[in-house]
């Protein structure tokens, strides 16, 4: 009976603990800690320095940074594909334990329960454990 017990939160401990992704968030001025949800999704925002415009990139944490797409106008995805590909096919199947950005502009990030603005920095969000 005592092992059965055992065994069982054995099973939800690492449920819980798949489920949670613990990260890193920084800036040029900042530190901090951050617990996100396999489900939750994401968001950066920013103005392209070249074009002038804004733009967005969607995001789903899964195992990873996952499921990316973003939202601007023909000329600033010509600016970052050279007009070769289609950016949102191109970065849809990426995935990455850390994200960075830097900005003179501003940079907007939301994620999960958590929205952080940097301007004239750089911001960084990482992972600190991907189990499965």
């Amino acid at each position: 009976m005592k092992r059965r017990r055992l065994a069982i939160a054995a099973i939800i401990v690492a449920g819980i603990l798949g489920l949670c992704k613990p990260a890193v968030i920084r800036t040029d001025r900042d530190t901090r800690l951050a617990v996100f949800f396999r489900w939750q999704s994401g968001e950066i925002r920013f103005v392209n320095s070249v074009t002038g415009r804004p733009v967005a990139i969607d995001f789903q944490i899964g195992r990873r940074f996952q499921a990316f797409s973003v939202r601007t106008d023909e000329t600033t995805e010509a600016y970052y594909t050279s007009g070769t590909y289609d950016m949102n096919t191109r970065i849809a199947e990426e995935y990455t334990d850390q994200l960075r950005f830097c900005s003179v502009k501003g940079i907007s990030l939301r994620v999960g329960f958590y929205t952080f603005a940097v301007k004239d920095g750089c911001l960084e969000l990482a992972l600190l454990w991907t189990l499965w």
